[in-house]
């Protein structure tokens, strides 16, 4: 088989993830809150436009489809709650999808985040964002 031939093989095994949009390696602390769960803390292995996946310790399995709170505590801005909806659960973390969130008692859009995000990168600089992740922290 030609090298090329051999390349676009591998990828088709090794590309199985249906995402829309890609997926980018942070290490930040989260917390979650749930109903059931109460309140846990973890912290972030990946992040994409539309969804996150998490570490948590000693995590039971939550159904898919529960509606999760996330809140992003390295943010510069961690009194955001991140209303979000159960992708998928293991032993290795949770997945989840954003749905929208909360800020101040009121609730957004995800396209008004975006919106607020094309604001704030025109307006300021990357690390001035109320968005921006402050800090990451490597987990063993």
């Amino acid at each position: 088989m030609s090298d090329r031939r051999y390349e676009v093989n591998q990828m088709a095994i090794n590309n199985d993830d249906r995402r829309i949009f890609p997926r980018v390696p942070v290490q930040a602390r989260m917390r979650v809150s749930h109903s059931r769960l109460g309140t846990l803390e973890g912290y972030s292995i990946n992040v994409s436009d539309t969804g996150i996946f998490l570490r948590l310790s000693d995590l039971p399995r939550v159904p898919r489809g529960a509606h999760i709170g996330l809140q992003m505590l390295d943010s510069a801005n961690p009194g955001i709650i991140f209303n979000t909806r159960v992708i998928h659960s293991s032993d290795n973390g949770l997945g989840v999808a954003i749905v929208d969130y909360e800020l101040d008692g009121r609730r957004f859009t995800l396209d008004e985040l975006r919106r607020q995000w094309q604001v704030s990168k025109n307006d300021m600089t990357y690390e001035q964002s109320p968005f921006h992740v402050v800090s990451h922290h490597t987990i063993p």
